[in-house]
């Protein structure tokens, strides 16, 4: 269930590269980190994705034009980024960490047969909020929630096979 509310820390709608550039260096400026030009193509390849890619996945699509750039230099940098809160970390229960350039407040759809991940929106984000009493003095500060299950177009292929196989 995509939607069209994708909000990065640095807007697509940005009306230059220039703009997008500096809102990139003033986010990790805050963060203490160097804006540099692989970290720049890292977070380019988030900002502008609604896949949820692995490291290795933002690895294949930036290293023709940082061919110097390694696979461990990718996941070096997604963690500080998901460390300084630039990007998050969705955890799907694979093996790897996806990332989402994604700030906005939103929880995630994961499919457990091709592991895609969508981004969901809850109508309310204070109907899954636990009650103060169940908190016990704990300060919740965020909060992020995924649902696992089976994607529609997985749903279908699976309908389709079944419908095949009693013919």
């Amino acid at each position: 269930m995509a939607t069209d509310k994708h909000q990065t820390l640095i807007s697509p709608d940005l009306a230059t590269q220039s703009d997008m550039d500096a809102a990139f260096e003033a986010a990790c400026a805050r963060s203490g980190l160097a804006a540099t030009e692989q970290r720049r193509l890292i977070y380019k390849v988030l900002a502008e994705s609604r896949e949820h890619p692995t490291a290795e996945a933002v690895f294949l699509q930036i290293r023709s034009q940082a061919p110097r750039l390694s696979l461990a230099t990718v996941y070096r940098n997604l963690r500080l980024f998901a460390d300084a809160g630039i990007v998050d970390a969705v955890a799907t229960g694979d093996s790897f960490a996806r990332f989402d350039g994604n700030t906005e407040p939103h929880h995630h759809l994961i499919c457990r047969r091709c592991g895609s991940v969508a981004d969901y929106y809850a109508p309310r984000i204070e109907d899954f909020t636990p009650s103060k009493a169940a908190l016990d003095g704990f300060e919740v500060q965020s909060m992020k929630m995924n649902f696992f299950g089976v994607c529609a177009s997985c749903s279908d292929k699976r309908t389709k096979n079944t419908a095949r196989r009693e013919k």
